[in-house]
């Protein structure tokens, strides 16, 4: 009977989707505002009215109507989620967690429901929460994902948004081993309107600048260069402005791959105020402030360090704006607060 019945909604969902394809921004907006209530209560297959909404939100729709629902549902989910990976050993007689891989295979759903109602049963717990237990197992990508898409498209989302520290400590939780909560975590962790104070030590010079929407330090160090290499800017350094292409991949087009032997490359190495190496691998909240403000300080890049994406989300569009130069004798203030660098990366002349 649920087959069906899920069969059913599938195909409904599906041609939803189809039909909307061509429909104007405001009336995709009013779709999700409609949808959003129906979020709250919804498990198992018919969490695909969510990724619906996040289908919808990538074509144009805005997604302030879930600022509180889908947060809550994704914070929810991923709790099941865990209680599922830490219980089913114990439920199942140690049987190994089940392999989801889409589409769902029912005759594998069917078994988790029948083994967590029953030992729920068995044991005396409610076997509506063992039953949203087993869906969270098969459909927690259905939460994340709109999300994901919520909180690329839209400042205004990431602004607003519910329990963002709950979403970072369970996507944090989740992300060595579910890849979209790996993506989530990185999101969570973007800020917006965000002040940055940046200093050359070589020159002396200092720069006021805002950062919104930048997703990682690789998609950091092209906008930096962009911003303080181009034209006009003294050559800090001595280094070359980034590629133009580079700073594209960067902001709203194409994010690559760029060719492995001709890639992204770093144009300097950055530390924070307190002489610690800031890794491209990280994100700009790695950077500890400094009396309240992320500061960074320009050194030579001492050889190549290149990759081959522009950044991390592709419908995130990052802001960097140059803000003011500092003047003189305020970059000396900062430079002299700023503790001296602690080489230890490998582009280093001490690193290891």
């Amino acid at each position: 009977m649920r087959q069906g019945r899920d069969s059913h909604f599938l195909r409904l969902v599906g041609r939803l989707a189809a039909e909307t394809k061509a429909v104007e921004t405001a009336t995709l907006t009013e779709l999700v505002q409609e949808i959003a209530p129906m979020l709250k209560g919804l498990g198992g297959t018919f969490s695909k009215l969510a990724v619906l909404a996040g289908a919808l939100v990538e074509r144009g729709a805005s997604p302030l109507a879930l600022v509180e629902v889908l947060p809550e549902r994704v914070v929810a989910t991923m709790a099941r989620y865990l209680a599922f990976e830490q219980t089913w050993p114990t439920v199942s007689g140690g049987r190994a967690l089940p392999e989801f891989r889409p589409p769902l295979d029912e005759t594998v759903l069917n078994d988790v429901e029948t083994t967590l109602v029953t030992y729920a049963r068995q044991h005396g717990k409610s076997e509506q929460v063992a039953l949203l237990v087993a869906y969270s197992w098969f459909s927690i990508n259905d939460w994340i994902n709109p999300l994901i898409s919520a909180m690329t498209a839209s400042r205004e989302f990431r602004a607003a948004m519910d329990r963002r520290e709950q979403v970072l400590e369970g996507a944090a939780a989740l992300a060595g081993r579910l890849p979209r909560a790996h993506w989530l975590h990185g999101l969570c962790l973007v800020r917006d309107d965000e002040p940055l104070v940046v200093l050359d030590p070589s020159t002396g010079r200092g720069f006021r600048l805002t950062m919104s929407g930048v997703g990682d330090n690789y998609q950091l160090h092209t906008l930096l260069a962009d911003r303080l290499m181009g034209p006009g800017r003294g050559g800090l350094l001595g280094a070359q402005p980034p590629e133009p292409a580079w700073v594209r991949a960067a902001t709203t087009e194409s994010t690559g791959p760029f060719d492995l032997s001709t890639p992204i490359m770093r144009r300097f190495r950055l530390f924070d105020g307190h002489g610690n190496y800031v890794h491209p691998e990280g994100w700009p909240t790695d950077i500890e402030p400094l009396d309240g403000v992320r500061v960074l300080v320009l050194h030579p890049p001492n050889g190549t360090y290149g990759w081959n994406n522009g950044r991390a989300y592709v419908g995130m569009v990052p802001t960097l704006t140059l803000d003011q130069e500092i003047e003189a004798t305020e970059a000396a203030h900062w430079l002299s607060r700023t503790a001296p660098a602690r080489d230890t990366d490998l582009m280093s002349r001490n690193g290891a």
